[in-house]
């Protein structure tokens, strides 16, 4: 089972944490880790130097409490929620989320947070937490904003905004704090005034016409003769066998190179 999270993409950091039962982490000081008696294994990653100490996240035990209170951030930073008040949005009425300051071309506006949710999970706020290009990407664990998250999960589709032609941010994978994370990161130059917009991608819109609102659940159609219908979103397409069926392949494979490379080590 490690042999199969290794190579699917688990990263040997995680043979690098603290050993013990107390984290490092939440002492202030070398003296008390020492103390505690807190002892750290040798860490695997190749190319690592013996003695050197592998951290997730950074130490703040050198700080004193006026220090941390200035690189402490209780909200992202440049960015600002906003009612829509243009009726030829599709997502009037709702929230946007728009630039407060100017973001360049790979400025991170940030993480994007919720609740993780296991690979069978879907919903209007879900995204995965990686993506290698199989379709099996979509039934593995994922970021779930719908109860809970920060500002990015107002963020709108760029599909018929007016004057959008295409986003002007995405997803980007990564790790923090050893564990895989989702980040939005600027693919274009973003003014003040600007709004953040998302591709949500086929999966999203897969199966249901593109009435297009941001991840509200519901959203609402009207048609030339005045009247209305709710359509429900559905943000990851149901389980086809032929997705399960890639999802095994890719395990097999996954299985198979683990195998080999502990043959050949």
């Amino acid at each position: 089972m490690e042999a199969n999270l290794l190579e699917a993409g688990t990263s040997m950091d995680s043979l690098c944490i603290e050993a013990g039962q107390r984290s490092p982490r939440l002492d202030r000081s070398k003296e008390k880790k020492q103390k505690r008696g807190v002892t750290f294994k040798t860490c695997s990653l190749p190319g690592w130097p013996a003695g050197l100490q592998y951290t997730h996240t950074p130490d703040l035990a050198g700080l004193s409490p006026g220090d941390r209170r200035l690189i402490r951030m209780d909200y992202l930073p440049g960015v600002t929620i906003k009612k829509i008040d243009d009726r030829a949005h599709p997502a009037y009425g709702q929230n946007g989320l728009f630039a407060s300051m100017e973001f360049t071309v790979g400025d991170v506006l940030g993480e994007y947070t919720g609740k993780i949710v296991p690979g069978h999970c879907g919903g209007n706020y879900v995204t995965r937490l990686w993506n290698s290009g199989h379709d099996s990407d979509y039934f593995r664990p994922g970021v779930d904003a719908e109860v809970m998250g920060n500002e990015l999960r107002m963020i709108n589709d760029y599909r018929s905004v007016p004057g959008a032609t295409g986003p002007n941010c995405k997803f980007s994978r990564t790790t923090l704090r050893g564990y895989r994370a989702a980040l939005i990161v600027a693919i274009r130059n973003v003014a003040p005034g600007e709004e953040f917009l998302l591709d949500y991608g086929e999966v999203y819109w897969h199966g249901w016409r593109p009435s297009h609102t941001h991840f509200s659940g519901e959203s609402e159609e009207t048609y030339e003769d005045g009247s209305s219908q709710n359509l429900e979103e559905r943000a990851v397409s149901a389980v086809l066998p032929e997705d399960l069926e890639a999802l095994e392949n890719e395990l097999r494979e996954m299985v198979s190179q683990a195998t080999e490379e502990s043959v050949r080590a």
